[in-house]
C-alpha cells in the first residue's frame, strides 16, 4: 500500500514504528515539520526507508500573524497527488491544509484520523459533539486510537465500531528493554525520573512542589532527575535534590531510565503518554496521574506502581513516599510487572496490526466502489 501521513510533529518512537510498517512492503510519505518545540530530536537518527515532505512549523501568513505552519492545500495537493496514496492518515483535528486534502481525497483513498483524545467534559468538547457530524465525520473513514479512553471518545463523536482501528501508539521497546532489573541494582539507584516537555499540562509546577514536600517526609529522599525543556523549566533549575538535564535524546534517555528506581508522570492532561511504556520497558515502577491516557494499559495499582489523582499534591507526595520506602523485594516485583505490561505492544506488532487493518479497509472500500449494490447493507424485514 501507499500510505501518506500528515503530521504536526515527529518523534523518534513514531519514526521507528513507521520504519517497521515500511519493512512490510508499504511505501510511506511522511509530511511533518522540521522540528518540534522543546523536543529537538536528532533528525539524523530518523529512518531513511520512507519518503518525506518536511515543512517549517513557524510559517508566517501574509498579514504577519504567526500560524501553526501547516502548509496550504495549494502547496500540499501536488505532493499528495504525485504520491498517489491508497491511505491518508491525518494526525491533527486542525489545519486547513490537511483538512482540505482529506476533502479532496474522498472516495479516492482511505482517510484515517489519529486521535488520542479522551472525554473530560470541557465546553469545547461539548461543542465538538454538535460540530463533529458536519466538520469531522465527513472527512474520515476510520479513527485510529491508542486505547479504550480514546475509543470511547471517538465513538462519542460519532464513529462506529467498524470504523475503529486500535493500538495506535507503541514505544521503541527494543531500545528501552535491557532485560530484568536486579533487585539490589534498582534499589540502590534511589532516583525518581520525570521526562517530558515542561509545559503546563505535564504539571511541572505540581511535581516540583510535591517533591519539595516529599523531601521533608522521609529520612533518605530519592533524587529527582528531570529530562525535558520548556517554558516552565524554572520549577526545577537550582532546586535542592533536583537534577535538571534539559531535553535528552532517546539513546541517552535509556541510560537515565536504567539509572533510576522509579518514574513519575503527574500530568493534568496527557492524551496518552508513550513515555510510560518506555519507562515500563526499562523496568521502572511508575506513578502516574489519572489524567494520563496510558494508565489503563500500562499501570495496575499495586502491581507496578500507583495511580494518583491529577492535581492532588498530597496524593502524589504519598505515592512518592511509599515507593521510595518500599522493601527492595517489592520494588523488584514492580519492576518485573512494568516490563510484563510494556511487552504487549512493540513497533513490529504495531506495524503488523496497522498493515492488516488498513489493507482490509482499502480492499473493502474498492470493492464497494466497484459493486455498490452488491455490497450495500441489507435492510431487515419487519
Amino acid at each position: 500500500m501507499r500510505i501518506a501521513v500528515l503530521m504536526t510533529g515527529l518523534t523518534a518512537y513514531q519514526d521507528k514504528c513507521f520504519s517497521e510498517i515500511a519493512a512490510l512492503g508499504n511505501e510511506l510519505l511522511l509530511v511533518h515539520p522540521s522540528a518540534m518545540a522543546y523536543a529537538a530530536f536528532n533528525p539524523s537518527t530518523f529512518s531513511g526507508s520512507v519518503e518525506r515532505y518536511i515543512w517549517e512549523r513557524d510559517d508566517t501568513s501574509a498579514n504577519g500573524e504567526t500560524t501553526q505552519g501547516i502548509p496550504s492545500a495549494e502547496v500540499l495537493a501536488p505532493v499528495i497527488e504525485d504520491f498517489k496514496p491508497d491511505v491518508i492518515i491525518m494526525w491533527s483535528w486542525d489545519g486547513k491544509g490537511y483538512r482540505a486534502i482529506m476533502k479532496q481525497f474522498r472516495d479516492r483513498a482511505l482517510r484515517v484520523i489519529f486521535t488520542s483524545n479522551f472525554w473530560h467534559g470541557t465546553r469545547k468538547q461539548y461543542a465538538g459533539l454538535v460540530a463533529s457530524r458536519f466538520y469531522v465525520l465527513p472527512l474520515f473513514d476510520a479513527a485510529w486510537v491508542p486505547g479504550e479512553r480514546s475509543e470511547l471518545f471517538a465513538r462519542r463523536i460519532g464513529f462506529e465500531g467498524h470504523q475503529i482501528i486500535r493500538g495506535a501508539n507503541s514505544a521503541d521497546t527494543e531500545l528501552f528493554e535491557r532485560g530484568p532489573r536486579e533487585q539490589d541494582e534498582i534499589a540502590a539507584r534511589k532516583r525518581f525520573l520525570f521526562t517530558g516537555r515542561l509545559i503546563w499540562h505535564k504539571a511541572p509546577g505540581l511535581l516540583a512542589a510535591a517533591y519539595a514536600e516529599y523531601r521533608t517526609r522521609v529520612e533518605d529522599p530519592w533524587e529527582l532527575v528531570v529530562a525535558g525543556d520548556g517554558p516552565e523549566r524554572d520549577h526545577f533549575v537550582d532546586k535542592e535534590g533536583i537534577d535538571w538535564r534539559g531535553f535528552v535524546q532517546p539513546a541517552d534517555l535509556v541510560d537515565l531510565m536504567h539509572a533510576s528506581s522509579g518514574f513519575i508522570l503527574p500530568s493534568h492532561i496527557e492524551w496518552y503518554g508513550v513515555v510510560v511504556q518506555e519507562a515500563a520497558s526499562a523496568g521502572l515502577p511508575v506513578i502516574c496521574s489519572d489524567g494520563v491516557g496510558a494508565v489503563p494499559h500500562l499501570l495496575q495499582d499495586g502491581f507496578n506502581g500507583w495511580t494518583v489523582t491529577a492535581g492532588d499534591q498530597d496524593d502524589l507526595v504519598d505515592a512518592m513516599v511509599r515507593m521510595s520506602t518500599m522493601e527492595p523485594e517489592r520494588l523488584k516485583a514492580m519492576s518485573d510487572g512494568s516490563r510484563a505490561l510494556a511487552s504487549r505492544l512493540t513497533p513490529k506488532i504495531w506495524a503488523q496490526n496497522l498493515h492488516e487493518q488498513l489493507e482490509r479497509r482499502v480492499l473493502r472500500q474498492r470493492t464497494t466502489q466497484l459493486h455498490p449494490v452488491a455490497t450495500a447493507p441489507r435492510l431487515r424485514s419487519a
